[in-house]
């Protein structure tokens, strides 16, 4: 069955956070997502890590296979009226959305400065990407739902996509998802992170009764997409067909209805 990759990476020269453990070439992601009938993908930058413009680049190159994300670390910006203007700075360029990553930048996630992303993105019509795996040595922060509960009603308007679910907390964040209309939960990376863990069982919770709220994906270069089907495909044993397509592409087609790559 055809996915729709939430998450993917890719790198000018193929190192991935400055290794080469993994292959981050645009050519090998495009291999990869053929030989598991990804037929479309999110593409995702990370500021200081993932450049905008290999980003945008890759995908007006393939605008049928990629979903443009820019990244942005509101941390840089000096002021809030600053933040304002580089989401609207994107948001011209013809990105779909922004990443926003906490952890790598090293950001408080309810910095004024970050909560104006939010805004502004609903502001431009993009969508967030959060990361929301937070814990960092050296910066405290409150426990990811509530940290999620407080963003979801400080900014109603703004369309956000969970990336990784919270981790272990993703029970806890399906709850602030049922009541809230404009966020979604993503499975990347927690697919694999916690394989074999209680999680598994939540996880098919989860895909069992929330179909609606919940997309997966591979966070290429970290894992190819095969990896990610095949251990879905365990997971997702004996739910109902239509409750699997929306997981695997429906809900982010859904969520960027109308988007197309400006060539």
């Amino acid at each position: 069955m055809k996915l729709f990759d939430s998450l993917t990476h890719v790198t000018r020269d193929g190192s991935w956070c400055g290794e080469r453990r993994y292959d981050a070439t645009l050519a090998r992601l495009l291999q990869d997502m053929d030989e598991a009938d990804v037929y479309r993908a999110c593409l995702v930058a990370i500021a200081d890590y993932v450049d905008n413009e290999v980003i945008i680049e890759s995908a007006r190159a393939h605008p049928e296979r990629f979903v443009p994300i820019a990244g942005l670390n509101p941390r840089t910006l000096p002021t809030l009226r600053r933040v304002e203007a580089v989401v609207a700075e994107l948001a011209a360029q013809g990105f779909a959305g922004i990443k926003l990553h906490p952890r790598l930048n090293g950001y408080d996630p309810l910095d004024a400065k970050c909560i104006a992303v939010f805004d502004a993105a609903a502001e431009h019509g993009l969508v967030i990407l959060l990361d929301t795996l937070f814990r960092r040595r050296g910066l405290a922060t409150t426990n990811a739902p509530d940290t999620i509960d407080y963003i979801a009603n400080a900014c109603p308007d703004t369309r956000i996509l969970l990336l990784h679910a919270a981790g272990p907390s993703m029970l806890d964040l399906f709850e602030i998802v049922r009541a809230n209309p404009n966020l979604m939960l993503d499975f990347s990376f927690t697919l694999m992170r916690y394989a074999g863990s209680r999680l598994d069982d939540d996880m098919r919770y989860l895909f069992s009764t929330t179909d609606q709220l919940i997309t997966i994906g591979s966070d290429f270069p970290e894992y190819p997409p095969a990896r990610i089907l095949e251990r879905f495909a365990l997971l997702s044993e004996g739910i109902e067909a239509h409750r699997v397509e929306n997981i695997m592409y429906r809900n982010l087609e859904r969520l960027f209805a109308g988007y197309r790559v400006p060539v």
